[in-house]
């Protein structure tokens, strides 16, 4: 089922205003937006944002893309667009210090499916309240992938198509960061006593 709310809408317009930036950085050299790892030594930090929303080519760009809109469809998560910067901003952020933190080997990235891992996850969470089975389904869908792609020598990746190596601990890494932004927001509620109230509203 879709559901169309205010929320919804918010949810479409900042898909569209991402699409908007991620078709101009598409135009840019995208050796001075990926991500590196020595982007904070350099003080370089702008690449811990930008390297997730440019892309190695068209078809990696478009596949990302089709994703995000999937997500918004099925999904159609109740957020204003202040939180889905927010969330962005911290996904990105996170992913790309973990990165440095747990993969000083990985030289260059660049691409939108770690924070859409993420983006997933919470927006199963928000579904949950409204179609607990499709938010279910959702959720272990992403888990499953997650969970083929580190311990499974079963392919799920989409390398082939795009034509790079898939780096699928940003998988992994979106995905932990999606549970811990929802964890924290619940802690967020409780602590203020409105459990029963919507989060971040």
């Amino acid at each position: 089922m879709i559901y169309f709310n205010r929320g919804s809408t918010s949810g479409w317009i900042f898909i569209a205003l991402m699409l908007l930036i991620m078709a101009i950085f598409q135009q840019l050299d995208i050796r001075d937006l990926r991500y590196q790892p020595n982007w904070w030594i350099e003080a370089e930090y702008w690449r811990s944002f930008t390297a997730h929303w440019v892309h190695a080519n068209e078809k990696h760009l478009l596949l990302n893309a089709g994703g995000l809109m999937l997500c918004m469809t099925i999904a159609s998560p109740k957020w204003p667009v202040w939180r889905w910067v927010v969330y962005n901003i911290v996904l990105a952020l996170g992913i790309s210090t973990l990165f440095t933190l747990r993969n000083p080997e990985l030289n260059w990235y660049v691409g939108y499916s770690g924070i859409l891992f993420g983006i997933y996850l919470l927006a199963a969470i928000d579904l949950y309240r409204r179609d607990k089975a499709i938010a279910l389904l959702l959720g272990v869908a992403m888990i499953l992938k997650v969970v083929l792609e580190q311990f499974s020598d079963i392919r799920t990746d989409s390398g082939d198509l795009i034509g790079i190596p898939v780096i699928i601990d940003a998988h992994l890494y979106g995905l932990l960061l999606g549970l811990s932004i929802a964890l924290a927001q619940r802690v967020y509620t409780i602590w203020l006593g409105r459990d029963n109230a919507s989060t971040w509203s």
